[in-house]
């Protein structure tokens, strides 16, 4: 008998055998039609289904045909699992059929239709389960970095922990990490096509130990570990529906479907009756996510790891100004570690100086990515010399904050207000799409970080005119302390709309503006110095445009019940009627809970020959 023969012959014998085994296909259809399976939260969960805009159909998130067994399967779930029950019964085997490709879909059609699958080998998903070891699951929320578009509200990813695991063997566990793949290095292409959907979103697999070097140490982001109570069954269901979406594609949006969004999503499938998803209809930001989370009682505890910079500034911080300096010395080797100057302190602060400086030649490598023999020498030289004391460490590590980033006020905020500019009284109505000012309640934040985006305000003045006062697309700042170990640079970037007051009028001009300069602790707050830049548009200038060049300088505060700031700036104006214009102000907000806040300011307003005071205050409310 010819070999084709023989495999003909085994197919027919084959065949009766499995699909004998099989149960018919149309009754359960019939059964899961009468109790409404298509539109049970777990399906349109696992079908990641939401309601269209109109509210008269359902839509995948997913962008992948490869993800659906039906034609129309994108836009009906009832015919996604019609067709899901068809394949799960058709004959066959391998990593392809139907029951290996989907085994979350398959464990809960099972579950609800009370049916069972013959058992088959799936290598490839035996080798998922197999490399994951997922036992429990943890949410890991790496806080934000100002200095990457896609991270400035920060980012969310899950860690895989397995049985048994201690803090220090957790960096070997892998982690679930859904993020834009993207191959733009300009950050400003890579903004215009993350906002507009122009990445592919995938999900990756990566040991936590390369998750941390990448937000830790590289970024210097602190990371906060919300450890999730799923059951073992709720854990093995979000590691099978992981894998049925690794080789899917999604759409990424920055604001959107982000990565947040995404390990929602997991986590409705994971537990039936969350629906975390549904409460971002638009927009996902990484704080307000876990804060569903844990609203949603999903977090059994959480655990705090600081950054490699938190670390160090921790440390040098318990040091005296002679250690601090000598530590210095030390790590630019303009001091050896036999010096006198080291060797006559205790051995306890000898330690500590050591270390400390170990600490900032590390930091040095990490922050400016240098190779390994850059920093080699000089780190072998401080470590031999600390493993000759014996005195312990008097360091002790950085102190969890009292308020984790997502017990912060929300991102939003609604605020009304009145006052006078210029002898002239008004009320204002404030209202911002996200997400956080400097004068905004602190805890929660990081200190002299500011986003905001959409950020309006509209006054009606006394003599019946009603104006746009200020809009801000977007308003980036970051004060960033400068110590003897880390030396950032401070910045910020704004475009927008503003008023300028001029000799007869005070316009509104599109502006676009930047600053970039120093900023140093001062009693318990920043104060800064910068140089700015703006070019401001507009009808109201005689030329249509203007440079304005000049300094500012300012204090960001804490106290007196909340948080302020004492600001100068000024600008010379170089095109057209050429002038110095400038405002020295004051803003003080007092916070009367986590999501609200009374504002006073105080400000004097030098314009083109002519001057303007204003007071006023505002209640504002974060939603």
């Amino acid at each position: 008998m010819s070999a084709p023969a023989r495999w003909l012959l085994c197919v027919c014998l084959l065949l009766p055998t499995v699909a004998g085994a099989l149960p018919e296909a149309r009754p359960l259809q019939e059964r899961a039609e009468r109790l409404d399976l298509a539109h049970d939260e777990a399906w349109l969960a696992l079908g990641h289904y939401r309601r269209n805009w109109l509210g008269a159909g359902y839509a995948s998130d997913a962008d992948d045909p490869g993800f659906f067994l039906a034609a129309q399967g994108k836009a009906d779930p009832a015919a996604e699992l019609n067709a899901t029950l068809a394949a799960l019964l058709s004959p066959g085997s391998g990593d392809r059929h139907p029951q290996c490709r989907f085994p979350a879909r398959a464990r809960w059609l099972q579950q609800r239709l009370h049916f069972d699958l013959p058992e088959r080998r799936c290598k490839a998903l035996a080798e998922w389960r197999s490399t994951l070891k997922a036992h429990e699951v943890s949410l890991i929320f790496p806080t934000a970095y100002l200095n990457s578009p896609s991270s400035m509200f920060g980012h969310t990813f899950l860690r895989l922990d397995r049985e048994g695991q201690t803090d220090s063997s957790a960096l070997l566990a892998y982690t679930l990490n859904y993020a834009a793949e993207a191959v733009d290095e300009n950050e400003l292409f890579y903004a215009y096509r993350g906002l507009f959907g122009g990445y592919p979103g995938v999900l990756g697999v990566r040991p936590y130990y390369d998750k941390i070097k990448e937000y830790r140490d590289f970024e210097n982001r602190d990371i906060w570990e919300y450890r999730l109570n799923l059951s073992p069954a709720e854990v093995a269901q979000l590691v099978d529906h992981s894998f049925e979406l690794q080789p899917v594609r999604f759409d990424y949006y920055f604001i959107g479907e982000n990565c947040s969004y995404r390990l929602l999503a997991l986590l409705d499938v994971a537990r039936t009756g969350l629906r975390l998803r549904a409460e971002f209809p638009w927009r996902a930001i990484p704080a307000d996510t876990v804060r569903a989370i844990v609203a949603a009682k999903l977090v059994a505890d959480t655990r705090y790891r600081p950054s490699a910079a938190t670390v160090l500034t921790a440390h040098a911080d318990q040091l005296g100004n002679a250690e601090r300096r000598l530590a210095k010395r030390l790590k630019h080797g303009d001091t050896s570690p036999d010096d006198t100057e080291l060797t006559r302190l205790a051995p306890m602060r000898q330690a500590a100086v050591l270390e400390t400086a170990y600490e900032s030649e590390r930091f040095r490598a990490l922050d400016d990515k240098l190779e390994r023999d850059a920093t080699a020498k000089s780190s072998l030289a401080l470590l031999r010399a600390r493993s000759r004391i014996a005195a312990a460490s008097p360091l002790k590590a950085p102190q969890a904050p009292a308020v984790r980033d997502d017990q912060g006020h929300k991102p939003a905020a609604f605020g009304l207000g009145a006052g006078f500019y210029d002898h002239r009284a008004y009320g204002e109505i404030r209202l911002r799409s996200a997400y956080h000012e400097l004068t905004d309640p602190w805890p929660g934040y990081r200190p002299g970080a500011q986003i905001a985006l959409l950020d309006g305000s509209l006054r009606y003045y006394e003599d019946n005119r009603l104006q746009l006062e200020r809009l801000d697309a977007v308003n980036i700042r970051s004060l960033s302390p400068r110590s003897e170990f880390i030396q950032p640079l401070s910045w910020s970037i704004g475009l927008g709309a503003y008023r300028r007051l001029m000799r007869d009028s005070r316009p509104l001009l599109g502006s676009l503006s930047g600053e970039v300069g120093w900023s140093y602790p001062l009693a318990g707050g920043i104060a800064y110095a910068m140089a700015g830049a703006r070019l401001d548009a507009g009808g109201g200038l005689e030329s249509g445009a203007q440079i304005g060049l000049g300094p500012r300088a300012g204090w960001l505060y804490r106290g007196l019940g909340g948080q302020g700031m004492a600001a100068f700036e000024l600008d010379c104006y170089l095109i057209g009627s050429a002038y110095c214009g400038g405002k020295l102000s004051l803003r003080h907000a007092i916070n009367l809970g986590r999501d609200l806040a009374l504002s006073f300011s105080l400000s004097r307003e030098q314009g083109q020959d002519r001057s303007a005071s204003e007071v006023g205050f505002s209640l504002m409310r974060y939603f």
